[in-house]
């Protein structure tokens, strides 16, 4: 009975870790640390607001609009699921066009850089390769990688904690294996990289 109970807390905890690091939450917290703690990458305010619109807004409007359209609510979870996928890959191509059109500075760029070429690879994967890579664990490697790499060690000690607690949650609720995690994680860490390189040369 004790050990039901024990297992019932720790499935609630990790219930609560899950949903308070779902992507949209995981890169509006990125973008306020990076604009407040990062002088550089973003020139004015409408830079942080555009990037919380069009990478974070744009793809949460998945869950709305699922439960407005009778046909993707009979879907439930799996219809939210498909819309993300599709919103995602929109809100991620406006950011980066934004950064285009705008002549926003390399670190930014960088960033939006990242983000598009995860979801074009996790598109790969889930949709054409028919192979899960988890999506949670791309959004939550993305900002801690970003993090780690542009305010230092306390980033990466920070994101190493908040890495292992939603791995454990994930595992715990079993909503994917370790193999998609680690997929997953390594997709948004070699965007990053790749993003680093392309525009460290320009």
């Amino acid at each position: 009975m004790k050990e039901e109970k024990k297992n019932n807390v720790a499935l609630k905890i990790a219930k609560i870790v899950r949903v308070s690091s779902v992507p949209p939450v995981m890169v509006t917290i990125l973008i306020i640390l990076l604009y407040f703690l990062r002088e550089g990458i973003f020139r004015s305010w409408i830079d942080g607001v555009v990037s919380i619109m069009s990478l974070a807004v744009i793809p949460v409007l998945a869950y709305p609009i699922s439960w407005i359209i009778p046909k993707l609510r009979a879907k439930g979870r799996e219809g939210q699921r498909n819309l993300a996928f599709a919103l995602n890959p929109v809100g991620y191509i406006i950011a980066f066009a934004y950064g285009l059109i705008s002549r926003a500075g390399k670190d930014l760029m960088i960033i939006y850089t990242a983000y598009l070429l995860s979801v074009i690879v996790l598109l790969l994967f889930n949709k054409v390769l028919k192979f899960r890579a988890s999506g949670h664990a791309c959004a939550v490697t993305g900002p801690i990688v970003i993090i780690s790499y542009y305010l230092g060690m306390w980033g990466i000690v920070g994101g190493a904690v908040v890495y292992a607690l939603i791995l454990w949650a994930s595992l715990a609720m079993k909503r994917h294996t370790l193999k998609e995690f680690v997929f997953g994680s390594l997709t948004s860490a070699t965007a990053f990289f790749i993003g680093v390189l392309v525009f460290g040369l320009i």
